[in-house]
């Protein structure tokens, strides 16, 4: 009887895939050694006589891989991304097991040898007699769609390129198995790849739109530098992380800044904000300058966040502190708006706008550094005549008139226009983050919605304060920017660093005093909502807390010069121990087939024989086999069911020969075997009555 062989991908796809695979994540060396050890087999003879034992243990080993660079990715990044980059690694993680395929005598493997308590189930019934049926599958079909599942979450498949290779290859592999319907598979797979391309493209739009739209204060640290969607005419309560964003260590008996900015605009139009800058700055990007640097000591640069400093600045005596935190290229870093300089980032660059937002492009996604601040000048540009005081037509009407109601206009100073706001809203206004006023396009008859919120309904969270505050300052003929960013508000009872929440998240205004000749922060939301967010926390808090704090300073640890050697040094010794280990082990049990030396022989592939393919019928005649009766003891019974007892007796014979004898086994007697046995499996299915 010759082995049975189940359906295996073509020769040399699992290959190409591979080099697909690299091509897309950007390993284009890892795939291609990864490319010719799959394909390997095609010429050279070694291999191994890989048992479901063998099976079990590339399993266990995958497993661990997996384990062990999910633990790595996610001390690396944030939670998540862990899984998508994880997935990016499959051919790595999957690579022991397509080994035991490739190299293996036999182009299958069982599904039992997956798991622990089937092999225990299977062991247990072939003690007792019992042979149950195995699942078999060609792994090369599974590591197909492993390789193309992590290809397609590489940062190349944008392109088209990666649609085009996912349609060749899928292409290649259908007609390979079906090529007698060619035609209608080939228009098959062009309609799909019509609609996956259609589809690849709508979703990168969507993607593009989705990330380049503000979200609310919850999304300030991918906050966009051009443009801020607020929450201003939703409805519903404003739902923020209590997640740890960023933490400050100052030193010792200093206070922190309380608020730390992260954007700046300077226009309102709807309800949104946006960047709005005088001839000749007309693009956003084209504004970032990048900040110069400057060095005490050598290999000791200062960032310098305005532009006429010099070293004689660098030795002031000014508070500094220390922040860290995840951050990602060109985020927005949120920083005082008298910083001074910045210190021991290990950046690529950083640059700032007209606004004073500035913008850091990090060498690792944990950052820490040094900021130096309470310096008085200010980093941003003076007012722009128009920009900074624009009121857009929608709003003209309703701020004017709140302001002429309050007297703002008549207060002398930008110093009492600011005391008179604060008093305003801290006496009649409530913090709420339970929003009610819904959005509206103002008419004649209906106002806007920060109208509403002046006038009658006087309820709102930071972005309604922060915004009516910078309109109403701009109609008393004080320049104003609305600012997005964080409020330093809570300290840990033990370690002393201060914590800065997604909870937060805060907004608030710039305003230009021109008696100091530079911007100044003035907060208008009434001081009860720092007691409202201080409380959003929950009991389980410190769990989560505790757990970021360990992940990053454990990278910041790992990646530190006087560390990284050592760690990468025992990762290595660790790596190639286990290989070294491994690879003795397959020299040791290799078998080089068609070989004349071979000091192996090869396994007989003879594990089953047609008298195997009886028992589903013979069971419904005897019933279950007892404990303790072998397989042929049972068939043999037969006989009394009008089931010849000389057939049964060859056929016995003949299959305890072909399974058993070690000398070669006779093709004429497989063949007879096969004979015997569908002639008893006809007598059979004959009988009318099974045995109760």
């Amino acid at each position: 009887m010759t082995n049975q062989r189940v359906q295996a991908p073509p020769r040399l796809l699992l290959g190409v895939t591979l080099l697909f695979w690299g091509s897309m994540t950007g390993r284009p060396l890892l795939a291609l050694i990864l490319a010719l050890v799959v394909e390997s087999p095609n010429w050279i003879r070694s291999r191994w006589n890989f048992e479901d034992s063998a099976c079990s243990r590339a399993w266990q080993l995958s497993l661990i891989l997996t384990l062990v660079t999910g633990i790595a990715i996610w001390l690396d990044g944030d939670r998540y991304t862990t899984v998508p980059k994880l997935f990016t690694w499959l051919p790595v993680l999957f690579f022991p097991l397509q080994f035991v395929q490739s190299f293996g005598f036999i182009n299958y493997l069982n599904l039992s040898s997956f798991s622990f308590f089937s092999q225990e189930y299977r062991k247990r019934n072939i003690e007792i007699g019992i042979n149950p049926p195995n699942i078999r599958f060609n792994f090369g079909n599974f590591y197909f769609v492993a390789t193309i599942t992590a290809a397609s979450l590489g940062y190349q498949t944008q392109h088209t390129i990666f649609f085009l290779g996912l349609v060749i290859l899928s292409a290649w592999l259908v007609f390979a198995h079906m090529r007698s319907r060619f035609f209608a598979i080939l228009t098959l797979i062009l309609c799909g790849a019509t609609i996956g391309l259609s589809g690849q493209i709508g979703l990168s739009k969507l993607y593009h739109w989705a990330t380049h739209r503000g979200l609310g204060l919850g999304s300030i640290p991918s906050a966009d530098p051009t443009q801020k969607r607020t929450n201003i005419g939703s409805l519903g309560e404003i739902k923020q992380s209590t997640e740890i964003i960023w933490r400050l260590r100052t030193q010792s008996g200093h206070m922190p800044p309380r608020l730390i900015r992260s954007v700046s605009y300077n226009r309102y139009k709807g309800v949104n904000w946006k960047n709005q800058y005088p001839a000749p700055l007309t693009d956003d990007e084209e504004s970032f300058r990048e900040l110069a640097s400057m060095n005490l000591i050598e290999n000791d640069s200062y960032y310098l966040l305005r532009e006429t400093m010099s070293r004689s600045d660098l030795i002031k005596k000014l508070p500094e502190y220390e922040i860290r935190g995840a951050s990602s290229l060109a985020e927005p870093l949120p920083l005082p708006g008298n910083t001074s300089t910045l210190q021991d980032f290990q950046i690529d660059g950083v640059d700032i706008n007209p606004l004073g937002t500035v913008r850091i492009f990090p060498q690792k996604p944990i950052i820490q550094g040094k900021v130096r601040w309470n310096d008085t000048p200010s980093t941003e540009a003076p007012p722009f005549p128009e920009e900074d005081l624009d009121i857009d037509d929608t709003e003209w009407e309703g701020i004017h008139h709140v302001a002429d109601a309050i007297g703002l206009k008549q207060l002398p100073t930008t110093a009492a226009k600011i005391q008179r706001l604060s008093q305003f809203f801290s006496t009649e206004f409530q913090y709420t983050r339970y929003l009610t006023i819904g959005r509206a396009y103002a008419t004649p008859r209906r106002p806007t919605v920060i109208e509403t919120f002046l006038t009658t309904n006087r309820r709102g969270h930071c972005e309604y304060f922060a915004t009516a505050a910078t309109l109403l300052l701009r109609s008393a003929d004080v320049p104003t920017r609305y600012t997005i960013g964080y409020a330093v508000m809570e300290q840990h009872p033990r370690n002393q660093e201060w914590i800065v929440r997604g909870t937060h998240a805060h907004a608030w205004t710039r305003v230009w005093d021109d008696t100091l000749e530079q911007w100044i922060d003035f907060d208008p939301t009434p001081t009860g909502w720092l007691a409202a967010e201080s409380g959003a926390s929950n009991n389980y808090q410190w769990i989560y807390d505790t757990y970021q704090r360990i992940k990053e300073d454990f990278f910041l640890w790992r990646n530190e010069p006087k560390n990284r050697l050592g760690v990468t040094i025992a990762i290595w010794i660790l790596g190639i121990s286990v290989i070294l280990y491994i690879a003795v082990r397959l020299r040791k049990s290799r078998v080089m087939i068609g070989h004349k030396h071979a000091s192996v022989a090869s396994p007989k592939p003879i594990i089953r024989t047609p008298l195997h393919d009886l028992e589903r019928s013979a069971l419904k005649i005897l019933g279950a086999r007892k404990p303790g009766d072998t397989w042929v003891a049972w068939l043999i019974k037969l006989k009394f069911h009008h089931i010849p007892e000389v057939e049964l007796l060859e056929a016995c014979s003949l299959h305890q020969q072909l399974r058993f004898d070690p000398s070669p086994s006779d093709p004429a007697h497989a063949e007879r075997l096969s004979q015997i046995a569908q002639k008893i499996n006809q007598q059979i299915r004959s009988l009318k009555t099974p045995v109760t």
